[in-house]
Protein backbone atom coordinates (compact mmCIF):
# COMPACT_ATOMS: atom_id res chain seq x y z
CA UNK A 1 0.00 0.00 0.00
CA UNK A 2 2.75 2.46 0.93
CA UNK A 3 4.55 1.77 -2.35
CA UNK A 4 1.43 2.48 -4.38
CA UNK A 5 0.84 5.71 -2.49
CA UNK A 6 4.31 6.85 -3.55
CA UNK A 7 4.09 5.68 -7.16
CA UNK A 8 0.69 7.02 -8.19
CA UNK A 9 1.23 10.73 -7.42
CA UNK A 10 4.69 10.61 -8.98
CA UNK A 11 3.75 9.29 -12.41
CA UNK A 12 0.09 9.97 -13.13
CA UNK A 13 0.41 13.80 -13.09
CA UNK A 14 3.06 13.53 -15.81
CA UNK A 15 0.48 11.95 -18.08
CA UNK A 16 -2.24 14.39 -17.13
CA UNK A 17 -4.30 11.66 -15.52
CA UNK A 18 -4.13 12.68 -11.88
CA UNK A 19 -6.32 15.45 -10.49
CA UNK A 20 -4.76 17.81 -7.97
CA UNK A 21 -6.17 15.92 -4.98
CA UNK A 22 -4.01 12.87 -5.77
CA UNK A 23 -0.95 14.81 -4.66
CA UNK A 24 -2.36 14.68 -1.12
CA UNK A 25 -1.89 11.52 0.92
CA UNK A 26 -5.22 11.39 2.74
CA UNK A 27 -7.50 11.21 -0.36
CA UNK A 28 -5.27 8.48 -1.80
CA UNK A 29 -5.60 6.50 1.41
CA UNK A 30 -9.38 6.72 1.07
CA UNK A 31 -9.26 5.63 -2.57
CA UNK A 32 -7.13 2.59 -1.83
CA UNK A 33 -9.27 1.76 1.18
CA UNK A 34 -12.32 1.65 -1.09
CA UNK A 35 -10.42 -0.58 -3.52
CA UNK A 36 -9.39 -2.85 -0.63
CA UNK A 37 -13.02 -3.21 0.46
CA UNK A 38 -14.09 -3.93 -3.13
CA UNK A 39 -11.44 -6.64 -3.46
CA UNK A 40 -12.50 -8.16 -0.13
CA UNK A 41 -16.09 -8.32 -1.33
CA UNK A 42 -15.16 -9.75 -4.75
CA UNK A 43 -13.14 -12.55 -3.14
CA UNK A 44 -15.56 -13.11 -0.25
CA UNK A 45 -12.76 -12.30 2.19
CA UNK A 46 -10.93 -15.44 1.05
CA UNK A 47 -7.31 -14.93 2.09
CA UNK A 48 -6.06 -17.80 -0.10
CA UNK A 49 -7.71 -16.33 -3.20
CA UNK A 50 -6.21 -12.92 -2.48
CA UNK A 51 -2.85 -14.56 -1.90
CA UNK A 52 -3.04 -16.11 -5.37
CA UNK A 53 -3.85 -12.72 -6.84
CA UNK A 54 -0.88 -11.18 -5.06
CA UNK A 55 1.42 -13.95 -6.32
CA UNK A 56 0.24 -13.38 -9.89
CA UNK A 57 0.91 -9.66 -9.63
CA UNK A 58 4.39 -10.15 -8.24
CA UNK A 59 5.26 -12.73 -10.90
CA UNK A 60 4.05 -10.45 -13.72
CA UNK A 61 6.13 -7.61 -12.29
CA UNK A 62 9.27 -9.75 -12.04
CA UNK A 63 8.72 -11.18 -15.52
CA UNK A 64 8.39 -7.69 -17.01
CA UNK A 65 11.56 -6.58 -15.24
CA UNK A 66 13.47 -9.64 -16.49
CA UNK A 67 12.37 -8.98 -20.06
CA UNK A 68 13.38 -5.31 -19.77
CA UNK A 69 16.85 -6.28 -18.54
CA UNK A 70 17.25 -8.82 -21.35
CA UNK A 71 16.28 -6.26 -23.99
CA UNK A 72 18.57 -3.66 -22.45
CA UNK A 73 21.51 -6.08 -22.50
CA UNK A 74 20.79 -6.92 -26.13
CA UNK A 75 20.65 -3.24 -27.07
CA UNK A 76 24.05 -2.67 -25.47
CA UNK A 77 25.47 -5.57 -27.49
CA UNK A 78 26.04 -7.86 -24.49
CA UNK A 79 25.10 -11.07 -26.26
CA UNK A 80 25.98 -13.53 -23.48
CA UNK A 81 24.21 -11.50 -20.81
CA UNK A 82 21.12 -11.08 -23.00
CA UNK A 83 20.93 -14.87 -23.46
CA UNK A 84 21.20 -15.48 -19.71
CA UNK A 85 18.57 -12.87 -18.91
CA UNK A 86 16.40 -14.23 -21.70
CA UNK A 87 16.48 -17.70 -20.15
CA UNK A 88 15.59 -16.22 -16.77
CA UNK A 89 12.69 -14.41 -18.41
CA UNK A 90 11.43 -17.67 -19.92
CA UNK A 91 11.51 -19.31 -16.49
CA UNK A 92 9.44 -16.53 -15.00
CA UNK A 93 7.04 -16.61 -17.98
CA UNK A 94 6.47 -20.32 -17.40
CA UNK A 95 6.03 -19.78 -13.65
CA UNK A 96 3.57 -16.94 -14.21
CA UNK A 97 1.37 -18.92 -16.59
CA UNK A 98 1.50 -21.98 -14.33
CA UNK A 99 0.36 -19.85 -11.41
CA UNK A 100 -2.42 -18.27 -13.50
CA UNK A 101 -3.72 -21.69 -14.58
CA UNK A 102 -3.59 -23.08 -11.06
CA UNK A 103 -4.93 -19.96 -9.32
CA UNK A 104 -6.95 -17.87 -11.82
CA UNK A 105 -8.16 -15.49 -9.12
CA UNK A 106 -5.11 -13.34 -9.78
CA UNK A 107 -6.30 -12.54 -13.29
CA UNK A 108 -9.69 -11.48 -11.94
CA UNK A 109 -8.30 -9.01 -9.45
CA UNK A 110 -5.68 -7.74 -11.89
CA UNK A 111 -8.33 -7.14 -14.56
CA UNK A 112 -10.54 -5.32 -12.07
CA UNK A 113 -7.73 -3.12 -10.82
CA UNK A 114 -6.34 -2.33 -14.30
CA UNK A 115 -9.79 -1.52 -15.69
CA UNK A 116 -10.56 0.76 -12.72
CA UNK A 117 -7.26 2.61 -13.10
CA UNK A 118 -7.60 3.01 -16.89
CA UNK A 119 -11.19 4.26 -16.74
CA UNK A 120 -10.46 6.68 -13.91
CA UNK A 121 -7.30 7.92 -15.61
CA UNK A 122 -8.97 8.51 -18.98
CA UNK A 123 -11.86 10.36 -17.37
CA UNK A 124 -9.42 12.49 -15.41
CA UNK A 125 -7.31 13.28 -18.48
CA UNK A 126 -10.39 14.13 -20.54
CA UNK A 127 -11.71 16.49 -17.87
CA UNK A 128 -8.29 18.18 -17.59
CA UNK A 129 -7.72 18.46 -21.34
CA UNK A 130 -8.91 22.07 -21.55
CA UNK A 131 -6.72 23.32 -18.70
CA UNK A 132 -4.08 25.85 -19.73
CA UNK A 133 -1.32 23.36 -18.81
CA UNK A 134 1.41 26.01 -19.05
CA UNK A 135 3.59 26.74 -16.04
CA UNK A 136 5.48 29.55 -17.76
CA UNK A 137 6.53 31.06 -21.10
CA UNK A 138 10.10 31.99 -21.99
CA UNK A 139 10.96 33.81 -25.22
CA UNK A 140 14.37 34.15 -26.82
CA UNK A 141 15.73 37.47 -28.08
CA UNK A 142 14.50 36.96 -31.64
CA UNK A 143 10.93 36.23 -30.52
CA UNK A 144 10.93 39.30 -28.27
CA UNK A 145 12.25 41.44 -31.13
CA UNK A 146 9.46 40.23 -33.46
CA UNK A 147 6.88 41.37 -30.90
CA UNK A 148 8.64 44.65 -30.06
CA UNK A 149 8.84 45.61 -33.75
CA UNK A 150 5.26 44.61 -34.56
CA UNK A 151 3.25 47.72 -35.53
CA UNK A 152 -0.40 48.44 -34.73
CA UNK A 153 -2.66 47.75 -31.75
CA UNK A 154 -3.37 44.13 -32.69
CA UNK A 155 -0.96 41.28 -33.39
CA UNK A 156 -2.02 38.94 -36.19
CA UNK A 157 -0.72 35.38 -35.85
CA UNK A 158 -1.20 32.52 -38.30
CA UNK A 159 -1.14 29.06 -36.75
CA UNK A 160 0.80 26.77 -39.06
CA UNK A 161 1.38 23.04 -38.90
CA UNK A 162 5.01 22.71 -40.04
CA UNK A 163 5.57 20.28 -42.90
CA UNK A 164 8.26 21.02 -45.49
CA UNK A 165 8.89 24.49 -44.02
CA UNK A 166 9.87 25.77 -47.45
CA UNK A 167 9.03 29.11 -49.01
CA UNK A 168 5.99 27.74 -50.84
CA UNK A 169 4.45 26.46 -47.59
CA UNK A 170 4.59 29.85 -45.89
CA UNK A 171 3.56 31.78 -49.01
CA UNK A 172 0.53 29.55 -49.62
CA UNK A 173 -0.48 29.53 -45.96
CA UNK A 174 -0.34 33.31 -45.71
CA UNK A 175 -2.36 33.72 -48.92
CA UNK A 176 -4.95 31.22 -47.69
CA UNK A 177 -5.45 32.91 -44.33
CA UNK A 178 -5.45 36.43 -45.73
CA UNK A 179 -8.11 35.40 -48.25
CA UNK A 180 -10.29 33.43 -45.83
CA UNK A 181 -10.16 36.02 -43.04
CA UNK A 182 -9.85 39.23 -45.08
CA UNK A 183 -6.58 40.23 -43.45
CA UNK A 184 -5.49 43.55 -44.99
CA UNK A 185 -2.51 43.24 -47.30
CA UNK A 186 -0.58 45.91 -45.45
CA UNK A 187 -0.90 44.21 -42.04
CA UNK A 188 2.12 42.07 -41.15
CA UNK A 189 1.62 38.56 -39.77
CA UNK A 190 3.61 36.23 -37.56
CA UNK A 191 3.57 32.47 -37.92
CA UNK A 192 3.19 30.26 -34.84
CA UNK A 193 4.32 26.63 -35.07
CA UNK A 194 3.86 24.10 -32.26
CA UNK A 195 5.34 20.61 -32.29
CA UNK A 196 4.63 17.83 -29.79
CA UNK A 197 7.75 15.82 -28.95
CA UNK A 198 6.19 14.13 -25.90
CA UNK A 199 2.47 14.39 -25.13
CA UNK A 200 2.95 12.65 -21.77
CA UNK A 201 4.51 15.80 -20.29
CA UNK A 202 1.16 17.18 -19.21
CA UNK A 203 2.50 20.49 -17.89
CA UNK A 204 5.56 22.33 -19.11
CA UNK A 205 7.36 25.64 -19.48
CA UNK A 206 6.96 26.89 -23.06
CA UNK A 207 10.18 28.07 -24.66
CA UNK A 208 9.41 30.18 -27.72
CA UNK A 209 12.11 30.64 -30.34
CA UNK A 210 11.99 33.28 -33.05
CA UNK A 211 13.12 32.36 -36.56
CA UNK A 212 13.17 34.10 -39.94
CA UNK A 213 12.75 31.96 -43.05
CA UNK A 214 12.31 33.30 -46.57
CA UNK A 215 11.35 36.70 -45.18
CA UNK A 216 8.67 35.30 -42.84
CA UNK A 217 8.84 35.68 -39.07
CA UNK A 218 8.03 32.52 -37.15
CA UNK A 219 7.51 31.73 -33.48
CA UNK A 220 8.40 28.10 -32.77
CA UNK A 221 7.62 26.15 -29.61
CA UNK A 222 7.59 22.55 -28.39
CA UNK A 223 4.76 21.59 -26.05
CA UNK A 224 2.76 18.61 -24.74
CA UNK A 225 -0.43 19.79 -26.48
CA UNK A 226 -0.94 22.15 -29.41
CA UNK A 227 -4.15 24.03 -28.42
CA UNK A 228 -2.97 24.62 -24.86
CA UNK A 229 0.42 25.84 -26.07
CA UNK A 230 -1.13 28.28 -28.56
CA UNK A 231 -3.42 29.61 -25.84
CA UNK A 232 -0.49 30.00 -23.44
CA UNK A 233 1.63 31.86 -25.99
CA UNK A 234 -1.26 34.18 -26.93
CA UNK A 235 -1.96 35.08 -23.31
CA UNK A 236 1.74 35.70 -22.71
CA UNK A 237 1.96 37.96 -25.78
CA UNK A 238 -1.03 39.94 -24.55
CA UNK A 239 0.55 40.37 -21.12
CA UNK A 240 3.98 41.52 -22.29
CA UNK A 241 2.90 43.73 -25.20
CA UNK A 242 -0.46 45.07 -24.05
CA UNK A 243 -1.78 44.27 -27.53
CA UNK A 244 -4.62 41.84 -28.24
CA UNK A 245 -3.43 38.88 -30.35
CA UNK A 246 -5.59 37.49 -33.15
CA UNK A 247 -4.85 33.92 -34.23
CA UNK A 248 -6.02 32.50 -37.56
CA UNK A 249 -6.79 28.83 -38.30
CA UNK A 250 -8.16 26.75 -41.13
CA UNK A 251 -10.82 24.14 -40.40
CA UNK A 252 -9.69 20.52 -40.45
CA UNK A 253 -11.41 18.18 -42.88
CA UNK A 254 -11.47 15.07 -40.68
CA UNK A 255 -14.13 13.73 -38.31
CA UNK A 256 -14.35 16.01 -35.23
CA UNK A 257 -14.96 13.07 -32.87
CA UNK A 258 -11.79 11.38 -34.09
CA UNK A 259 -9.92 14.66 -33.71
CA UNK A 260 -11.17 15.10 -30.15
CA UNK A 261 -10.09 11.59 -29.22
CA UNK A 262 -6.67 12.18 -30.77
CA UNK A 263 -6.25 15.38 -28.80
CA UNK A 264 -7.16 13.67 -25.52
CA UNK A 265 -4.61 10.91 -26.08
CA UNK A 266 -1.79 12.60 -28.02
CA UNK A 267 -2.18 16.36 -27.61
CA UNK A 268 -3.07 16.87 -31.27
CA UNK A 269 -6.51 17.16 -32.82
CA UNK A 270 -9.11 19.74 -33.82
CA UNK A 271 -7.02 22.69 -32.68
CA UNK A 272 -9.18 25.82 -33.26
CA UNK A 273 -12.22 25.06 -31.02
CA UNK A 274 -10.01 23.56 -28.32
CA UNK A 275 -7.74 26.62 -28.35
CA UNK A 276 -10.77 28.85 -27.95
CA UNK A 277 -12.09 26.73 -25.05
CA UNK A 278 -8.74 26.80 -23.23
CA UNK A 279 -8.66 30.59 -23.65
CA UNK A 280 -12.27 30.89 -22.44
CA UNK A 281 -11.47 29.02 -19.24
CA UNK A 282 -8.18 30.83 -18.66
CA UNK A 283 -9.51 34.35 -19.36
CA UNK A 284 -13.17 34.77 -18.30
CA UNK A 285 -13.35 38.39 -19.54
CA UNK A 286 -14.15 38.31 -23.30
CA UNK A 287 -12.69 41.76 -23.90
CA UNK A 288 -9.28 40.68 -22.60
CA UNK A 289 -9.29 37.33 -24.35
CA UNK A 290 -7.15 36.70 -27.49
CA UNK A 291 -9.39 36.30 -30.53
CA UNK A 292 -9.61 33.02 -32.43
CA UNK A 293 -10.54 33.14 -36.14
CA UNK A 294 -11.41 29.97 -38.07
CA UNK A 295 -12.21 29.78 -41.76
Amino acid sequence: MAGLLNIVPRYLPRYGMAPDWTRATRPLVLVFTVIAFAITIIFNANVDAQGGAYATGVLVLITSASLAVALSARRRGERRASIVYGLITLVFVYTTFANIIERPDGVKIASFFILAIIVTSLISRATRSTELRVTGVEMDDAAKRFLDEYPGAEIRIIANEPDDRDEAEYRDKELEERTDHHIPVGDPVLFLEVTVPDSSEFEDVLRVAGEERFGYRILRVEAPAIPNAIAGVLLHIKDITGKLPHVYFAWMETNPIVQLLGYTLTGEGDVPPLTREVLRQAEPEPGNRPVVHVG
